[in-house]
């Protein structure tokens, strides 16, 4: 048994969909454990697909492996198991907002650019129009910048693992930058929240970090990342301001505004729109102007209709 054998598995499902729609039953849960059959699918595919081609994740939440996403990167990351270093078949974990939390799961295929900013990668429950509930197996190209981890589950024995270093520094992406750069603007940076440890993100953490009294390294540490957070806590940012991953709305912030204004910039080229992350009252009147020009309901919010339109998803 091999990497390759896992891919083959998956591809060989591509296009499966549950049934009845929108129920999230399909022999995927049903395999895993009847009594979830009718939850959120993902991991549950994941843990079928490695199953089938001969490398079964083995019993982590039941025998036959994982059904919550954050589970599965809880359980790895404290076996030392993720890495910043993927190969076919190892797992990924997503986070669509930035905020920490692991919404959706795939295997990596490979990477799809030789800068390594985005990855293709075979996903169960996905669609182009809800990205964690869709209910078809596809195969998906994703964003570096919505990733939270790899994981290399240990079930292959032609590798090692080589553990992430838990730091971060200029040049990494990420939704973990996504977090970094969410409590400096909650602190009041003007940064764009784009998933990317740049120059400025460099900048004003060092510029943080003097304020604080810290070593002044332009890395985000564990005792950085702490510290940014709880300042960031103490001024209570609203709820509001941060992604909903399927609805975005004016006082958003986050990797996904970026992708909206980049898109919209896209198809629109005289618009010229500032790419800040900022879903602001510009934004606001681009995305109107959007709508009424594709005949979608003009209320400025981007729902999966306006995502599609802009082919983001």
């Amino acid at each position: 048994m091999s990497r390759q054998d896992v891919l083959n598995k998956a591809k060989s499902q591509e296009g499966t969909i549950e049934s009845p729609p929108n129920s999230n039953k399909t022999f995927y849960s049903q395999w895993y454990e009847p009594s979830l059959n009718g939850q959120k699918w993902c991991a549950m595919f994941i843990s079928w697909v490695l199953h089938h081609a001969g490398h079964p994740l083995g019993h982590i939440q039941t025998k036959n492996g994982i059904h919550h996403c954050q589970s599965a990167h809880n359980y790895y990351r404290e076996k030392g198991m993720l890495t910043k270093n993927p190969e076919p078949g190892d797992i990924v974990i997503y986070d669509w907002e930035g905020n920490g939390h692991a919404d959706h799961i795939g295997i990596f295929i490979r990477w799809t650019t030789p800068d390594r900013l985005a990855i293709e990668s075979w996903e169960g429950n996905t669609s182009g129009a809800n990205n964690s509930d869709g209910g078809r197996v596809m195969k998906r190209i994703r964003s570096r910048n919505i990733i939270k981890s790899f994981i290399n589950p240990g079930v292959y024995s032609e590798s090692t693992v080589i553990p992430e270093v838990d730091t971060l520094s200029k040049g990494e992406r990420g939704s973990e930058v996504v977090q970094i750069q969410k409590y400096l603007y909650a602190l009041g940076y003007n940064i764009e929240i784009d998933g990317w440890f740049d120059n400025q993100t460099e900048t004003m953490l060092k510029d943080y970090q003097s304020k604080n009294s810290m070593s002044v390294t332009g890395i985000a540490d564990a005792v950085t990342a702490g510290a940014l957070q709880e300042d960031a806590n103490q001024i209570a940012v609203a709820k509001s301001k941060f992604v909903s991953g399927s609805y975005l709305r004016r006082g958003n912030v986050g990797f996904m505004v970026t992708e909206v204004q980049r898109a919209l910039n896209s198809k629109e080229p005289m618009l010229k729109l500032p790419v800040t992350g900022n879903f602001d009252l510009e934004t606001l009147q681009a995305v109107k102007a959007f709508q009424a020009k594709n005949l979608l309901e003009v209320d400025g919010i981007v729902g999966p209709k306006t995502f599609g339109k802009l082919g983001i998803g």
